[in-house]
């Protein structure tokens, strides 16, 4: 199933669920898109100051995007000879 998004251009005092995710395990997530994030503050979370970002566009995916599990050690690579020819 595709997820499903809806904007409000108010907020309704009830949400209708669709009758094929009732009974399903789901996200919820309320957004007011009517207000400008503060960006400085975005920027300060993450130890950064804003002068220092180089995209601002990106500090609006901050706590948005999951945290991905840590990898394990990939090991070293052998070394390798060089082409003759270089």
């Amino acid at each position: 199933m595709e997820p499903i998004q809806q904007v409000y251009e108010r907020m309704p005092e009830v949400i209708t669920i669709p009758s094929e995710i009732r009974e399903r395990h789901v996200r919820v997530t309320f957004e007011p898109l009517d207000e400008e994030p503060d960006l400085a503050a975005l920027a300060a979370s993450v130890g950064m100051k804003l002068e220092d970002v180089k995209d601002l566009h990106a500090l609006r995916f901050i706590g948005k995007l999951p945290d991905f599990p840590p990898r394990e050690p990939q090991g070293e690579y052998e070394a390798r000879e060089e082409f003759p020819w270089e």
